[in-house]
């Protein structure tokens, strides 16, 4: 719960150094929602899961990738991720942290369309165990990101 708490209030610091910084030349900034489904495996049984999401994507002239977001979700009530990546022509592959229910991800972008784009994400806690009772062990997303604006 230390661990938890921890990196919560870093990421605040983060999250706010990196909003306060105004794009330059070569730089693109962008908010979305984003709506996922999934499935999950919980105490060895595999549930269905949804969520709703609003978060930022920070791609630099190198076309490295910083992304975090938040949202409520079913059945944790709320969640969030932050992560690093790279942008290959139209798609984002990213790797990060979800710190709750706690999670390692990998996901990526499909080809974006005028108004969003298609994701998907699968996701491992090494963590977990079987003998703790709403451990998740993995997690496996699918989802639609819309564009609320871009600069």
């Amino acid at each position: 719960m230390k661990k938890l708490m921890l990196f919560a209030f870093l990421s605040f610091f983060l999250f706010k150094t990196v909003s306060a910084q105004e794009p330059s030349i070569g730089k693109t900034k962008h908010s979305f929602k984003e709506w996922n489904f999934g499935l999950a495996s919980v105490s060895d049984l595999v549930f269905p899961g949804t969520s709703f999401l609003w978060g930022k994507t920070f791609i630099n002239e190198n076309n490295t990738i910083f992304e975090y977001q938040a949202g409520f979700a079913l059945p944790t009530i709320v969640t969030g991720k932050i992560g690093v990546g790279k942008k290959f022509n139209d798609i984002n592959v990213i790797v990060g942290v979800r710190p709750f229910p706690f999670q390692f991800y990998l996901q990526s972008s499909f080809k974006p369309s005028k108004k969003g784009y298609w994701i998907t994400s699968i996701e491992f806690n090494p963590f977990s165990s079987s003998d703790s009772e709403l451990a998740t062990h993995w997690i496996l997303n699918f989802g639609y990101r819309w564009n609320i604006n871009q600069k």
